[in-house]
C-alpha cells in the first residue's frame, strides 16, 4: 500500500482532530460534529477487490479500501476538513464591530477555500473522488491527480486507468457510465447542501459563504465552458501533451461534453470514439465538435438551468430567516433550488430546511427530467430527534424518499418506474465529545444524489462523530 493513496484517509483524522483539539476549550460557540463513517457495507468489498484481484481480497486488501472511499466517506472527510478550518477562523476574530469581524473572517475563510481547491480533502479532491467512487463499483482501480497537490496545473485528472476497463463499464450499464461523467458536479452540490444543512440546523453561523460560492461558480462555469468552442483548441492540446502514455490520460476530459455524449449514444460501443490522436489507445475524451447540433444544445439548455443554483439564502449570508415566534419558541426557515445531472437526465429540487422549537426538517420536492419527458419525487427528514436512553441523549435521523424516475434509467423513455429510498442515521453518546455513528441506507433502483447505487441496495455503515462546542 503506497502512502499517497491513503494520504488523504490520515488527514482526515489529523486535521479536525488538530484543530478540534484547538478550539475544544473555547466553549462559547454552538456545537461542531465531525463525522468519520469507517466502515461501509457493502462497499467496502467492492474497494477492497478493486486493488485486488475480484473474488480474491485479501486481510491487508480491506485496510487498502480507504484509498478507494465511497461517497458518504469522502463527503464527510471533507466536510470535517471545511468545519474545522471554518470554526478555526471564526475563532480567529473577536472584534466588537460585528461588520469587522465577519468580513475579517469571511477574507480568511476565502483565502484558506482557494488553497483548499488543490488540496486532498477539498472541494477539487471531493469532485474527483465521486468520479472514483462510481468506478469501484465496477472494480476499476484509479489515482486522483489531487492528491499530489497540483496547483497552478490547468487541468486535474483521475488517471491510471485502462480502455478496456472503460469500455465494460459503458456495455455493462451505460447509466452508470453517464452517472460517472456528472459525479464530479453532483458532489460539489452534495457538500453545499449537507454543508448549508450543518450551518443552519446548529445555528453555526460559520464563514461558509466562499465555499459556497466558488463552488457554485466553478460547476456552473464548467457545465458551460463543456459546450463552448474554446473546449476544443484545450481538448487537442492535452491530448497532444499526453501523448501515448495511457497512465496520464484522465478517464474522460470534459466531464459534460462525455456526459451528453452517451445519453444520446447508450448503445454505442466504447471504441467507436476512435483512435487516440497518438495511435495509441481510443480516444476518451469528447470536445463539443464531436456532438451534434442537437446534443450541443441539450448540454447548453442544461448550462443555463446550472444558474437556478444561485437561488439560495445562504449564498447571501442568510444561513438562516426567522419566520415567527410564540409561546413554545422561535421558528427558522431557509431554502435553495438545486440543478443537478444526474444518470438519465437532470434533477431540479426545492429544498426547504424548518427548524421549530422542538424539531428540525428538511423537505424537498424534486422534477426528474430526461430528454422530453418529466417526473417527480418528494424527500423528508427529520435531523436530530433526541431520544433518551437510560439517561443519555440517542439523536435519531430516518429519511425517506419517494420518486417516479424513468424506467431502467433512459434518456428517451416515457415510462416511470415508482421506487425510493429509506435511511436511519444514529448517534449514540459514549462521552460528552465522543458519538459512535450507526447509519442504515435501503433503495430500490433509481439515482440519489450523493448514493452511488443505481441499482436495489442495502447499505449499513458506521463509525464515530466527534462534537466540540457547546451543547
Amino acid at each position: 500500500m503506497k502512502l499517497f493513496k491513503v494520504l488523504p484517509f490520515i488527514i482526515g483524522f489529523i486535521c479536525p482532530l488538530y484543530l478540534a483539539a484547538q478550539t475544544f476549550q473555547q466553549n462559547d460557540e454552538k456545537p461542531v460534529r465531525l463525522q468519520f463513517p469507517l466502515i461501509e457495507y457493502p462497499y467496502l468489498s467492492y474497494a477492497s477487490q478493486t486493488v485486488s484481484a475480484p473474488d480474491e481480497p485479501v486481510f491487508t486488501d480491506y485496510l487498502k479500501m480507504f484509498a478507494n472511499p465511497s461517497m458518504s466517506q469522502s463527503l464527510a472527510l471533507s466536510n470535517d476538513l471545511y468545519l474545522t478550518t471554518h470554526y478555526g477562523i471564526k475563532r480567529l476574530f473577536h472584534e466588537q464591530d460585528t461588520f469587522k469581524r465577519i468580513l475579517f473572517s469571511s477574507l480568511t475563510a476565502a483565502g484558506a477555500d482557494l488553497l483548499l481547491l488543490y488540496a486532498p480533502l477539498g472541494n477539487g479532491w471531493l469532485h474527483e473522488e465521486y468520479h472514483r467512487s462510481v468506478m469501484t463499483l465496477f472494480y476499476i482501480n484509479s489515482f486522483n491527480d489531487m492528491n499530489t497537490f497540483p496547483i497552478g496545473k490547468r487541468t486535474v485528472s483521475v488517471n491510471s486507468i485502462d480502455d478496456a476497463e472503460l469500455a465494460s463499464m459503458k456495455l455493462h450499464s451505460n447509466p452508470d457510465f453517464v452517472r460517472l461523467m456528472s459525479a464530479g458536479i453532483e458532489a460539489q452540490y452534495d457538500q453545499i447542501q449537507e454543508m448549508q444543512k450543518t450551518n443552519f440546523y446548529n445555528d453555526q453561523d460559520l464563514p461558509n459563504l466562499s465555499l459556497y460560492w466558488i463552488s457554485t461558480v466553478n460547476s456552473i462555469f464548467y457545465v458551460n465552458s463543456c459546450a463552448d468552442s474554446s473546449a476544443n483548441q484545450l481538448t487537442d492540446e492535452i491530448m497532444l501533451e499526453e501523448g501515448s502514455n495511457t497512465e496520464v490520460r484522465d478517464f474522460t476530459g470534459l466531464d459534460l461534453a462525455a456526459w451528453t455524449y452517451d445519453l444520446f449514444n447508450p448503445d454505442e460501443p466504447y471504441a467507436e470514439r476512435g483512435i487516440h490522436p497518438s495511435g495509441v489507445g481510443i480516444k476518451r475524451y469528447i470536445k463539443p465538435a464531436d456532438l451534434t447540433q442537437e446534443q450541443l444544445d441539450y448540454l447548453k439548455k442544461q448550462g443555463g438551468l446550472q444558474f437556478l443554483n444561485l437561488l439560495s439564502p445562504a449564498l447571501y449570508s442568510f444561513y438562516r430567516i426567522r419566520l415567527r415566534s410564540d409561546s413554545s419558541g422561535t421558528y427558522y426557515g431557509n431554502f435553495a433550488i438545486r440543478h443537478i445531472l444526474t444518470s438519465f437526465g437532470s434533477d431540479i429540487s426545492t429544498n426547504i430546511m424548518l427548524q421549530t422549537p422542538l424539531r428540525n426538517f428538511f423537505f424537498a420536492y424534486h422534477l426528474y427530467q430526461n430528454y422530453n419527458h418529466s417526473f417527480h419525487g418528494l424527500e423528508i427528514e427529520v435531523i436530530d430527534e433526541q431520544i433518551v436512553v437510560k439517561n443519555k441523549t440517542l439523536l435519531l435521523s430516518p429519511g425517506l424518499m419517494i420518486w417516479s424516475q424513468p424506467e431502467d434509467q433512459s434518456f428517451t423513455t416515457s415510462k416511470s418506474a415508482i421506487g425510493g429510498l429509506a435511511t436511519l442515521t444514529a448517534n449514540y453518546p459514549i462521552t460528552r465529545a465522543l458519538y459512535f455513528q450507526l447509519s442504515m441506507t435501503a433503495k430500490t433502483p433509481g439515482w440519489a444524489m450523493g448514493n452511488m447505487y443505481l441499482d436495489a441496495n442495502y447499505t449499513v455503515s458506521s463509525g464515530i462523530a466527534l462534537q466540540f462546542g457547546n451543547d
